[in-house]
């Protein structure tokens, strides 16, 4: 008895109702996007992230990236450790060396063109006196594209690594419901 309480010593519970007004939901403002936008640029086999406020020009950007590609890390030999894959860098180097660049003449900035939100594997140049807000959006990636000798621009090249290694499956339906059999 001991862990039930006498009916005297019940005390009434006041319950609230929480009434949602769902046209109040659906007026709501969207919220402003981030004053200060975290861009990946992406080229070969390389990502490296950018802040930056939303207002800047992409030829802000462009300058940026200039540094970035001129820095010693983007062709720098990669230290294998015990970790790293097994790949065969000799006959890759030629094919995924970044270009030298000098200036922010040397190369254009694009974004990718989707297609129902899915990438259609064409690139469109980005403006350079454009403000990042109008152009891009938050996270939205940022690829280089390099200029041949003559000022043609050359396709963009980079490495997607791929959502689900070669090694394992996609997870499957059926893996999921394995132990949630109905009993009978």
């Amino acid at each position: 008895m001991g862990a039930y309480a006498p009916v005297a010593e019940l005390r009434p519970v006041a319950f609230e109702l929480l009434v949602i007004d769902i046209d109040h939901i659906a007026s709501k403002p969207p919220r402003p996007p981030p004053k200060i936008f975290i861009l990946p640029i992406k080229t070969h086999k390389h990502t490296v992230l950018i802040n930056i406020p939303s207002t800047s020009t992409v030829d802000d950007i462009k300058a940026e990236v200039l540094d970035a590609l001129q820095s010693g890390v983007v062709n720098a030999p990669v230290q294998l450790t015990e970790y790293a894959m097994d790949v065969d860098e000799d006959a890759d180097d030629l094919e995924w060396k970044v270009p030298q660049v000098e200036t922010i003449d040397d190369f254009e900035l694009a974004r990718q063109v989707k297609e129902k939100g899915r990438p259609t594997g064409l690139y469109e140049v980005l403006e350079v006196k454009s403000q990042l807000k109008n152009v891009l959006a938050n996270w939205d990636p940022v690829f280089v594209q390099f200029k041949d000798p003559n000022g043609g621009l050359l396709p963009v090249k980079v490495s997607v690594p791929p959502v689900f290694p070669e090694e394992e499956e996609e997870p499957s339906l059926s893996a999921a419901r394995k132990g949630k059999r109905k009993a009978d």
